[in-house]
């Protein structure tokens, strides 16, 4: 899309050297009609995944979000001010979100402003002042690529879970989001009578390359513990999205944009367990490495308390001996009946000896 609606990516504070925001994308739907209802398929659907249904364009937002895995966020356009930044919040900035709470924000928030000021708590939660209302006619389709550290920061300090941060946290797809700007733009046309604007806006988008995983031959198999035939291994990588190229030492693995959690062998090979099946692995206990044995004074106690017990000898483990004095600070000085029969000359040696005695 050529860019018509003004955004800039301006996050000078980025967390862990990772940008905020690495894209985002508008798309424009015009003459809206507010009053039609969501189809009973898409409301039931929405129900069933744990979404309650509130408007049509928030519906199809939330639609689409299940459907493709990418957060989607709907602004009603006439209450824009024209120009979107992406920035990290200001100290002593507020923002009032779309359950009616006045947030204090932190200067690592991310923000999605206009010219007046913060419009949504970027990946999180959209802001009040902007929302889609009864009388939208014309919507701003919001997708975009936020990092799910700054992403996850932001919903816990303000204990502000959504359906958009979980996902975010977890990693999205970089390449969905004009896919899903897309998609929403369709069921707008084609569910509430919309009229799209020709061209759009990317902002950003210059993604790294996937970086390839070298999987040597016969890792997959070690590790996991089952003989898996190449085939297997192959087809398995491929079912998920990979691209595999056979090389020398084994495979090489380009793991698909929508897996990020894929960054290195062992995460591969327990990809190819749990698509192969888990029932396949054989239950086998580890065995034991031997012990270092008993010291020469644990083996010579030992030898000692046999050939005691061999001449008809019981050994019991004692309370230790106490002096009279110390006795008395348990209250047993005023139940002479209940204290513990004891030779008179042993307790003393005891404690003059400080040492606890077992008999």
């Amino acid at each position: 899309f050529a860019t018509t609606f003004p955004v800039r990516l301006d996050d000078e504070s980025p967390i862990r050297g990772r940008l905020g925001c690495s894209v985002f994308v508008t798309r424009v739907v015009r003459g809206v009609d507010p009053s039609r209802p969501s189809p009973a398929w898409m409301s039931g659907r929405l129900r069933l995944a744990g979404i309650r249904s509130i408007s049509l364009i928030v519906d199809i937002t939330n639609y689409v979000m299940l459907e493709l895995g990418q957060p989607i966020h709907a602004y009603d356009l006439d209450k824009l001010q024209r120009g979107i930044i992406v920035r990290r919040a200001k100290a002593g900035e507020t923002l009032t979100t779309l359950d009616e709470q006045v947030r204090t924000l932190h200067p690592e928030d991310l923000l999605i402003t206009d010219d007046s000021g913060p419009i949504g708590l970027a990946g999180v939660m959209g802001g009040f002042s902007t929302e889609i209302g009864d009388g939208t006619t014309n919507v701003l389709v919001e997708a975009a690529n936020f990092d799910p550290v700054s992403i996850a920061r932001t919903a816990r300090r303000h204990k502000l879970p959504s359906e958009a941060s979980r996902r975010f946290e977890r990693g999205v797809d970089p390449y969905i989001a004009a896919v899903a700007a897309g998609r929403v733009v369709q069921l707008l046309v084609d569910l509430a009578g919309g009229t799209p604007d020709d061209m759009g806006s990317v902002t950003g988008g210059a993604f790294a390359p996937p970086t390839p995983i070298e999987l040597p031959t016969g890792f997959v198999s070690s590790l996991i513990g089952y003989d898996y035939t190449p085939e297997q291994i192959r087809s398995s990588l491929a079912e998920i999205g990979g691209v595999i190229t056979e090389t020398a030492s084994g495979l090489s693995v380009v793991p698909p944009s929508w897996r990020p959690d894929l960054t290195d062998k062992w995460t591969l090979a327990e990809e190819v367990a749990r698509i192969v099946g888990y029932d396949l692995i054989p239950a086998e206990l580890p065995v034991a490495p031997p012990g270092r044995g008993y010291t020469v004074a644990q083996t010579l106690r030992r030898r000692v308390a046999d050939a005691l017990a061999s001449a008809g000898h019981t050994e019991v483990l004692s309370y230790p001996f106490f002096d009279e004095a110390t006795n008395d600070l348990f209250g047993s000085a005023d139940a002479p009946a209940e204290a513990p029969v004891i030779a008179p000359a042993v307790a003393p040696a005891a404690s003059a000896e400080s040492v606890v005695i077992h008999v």
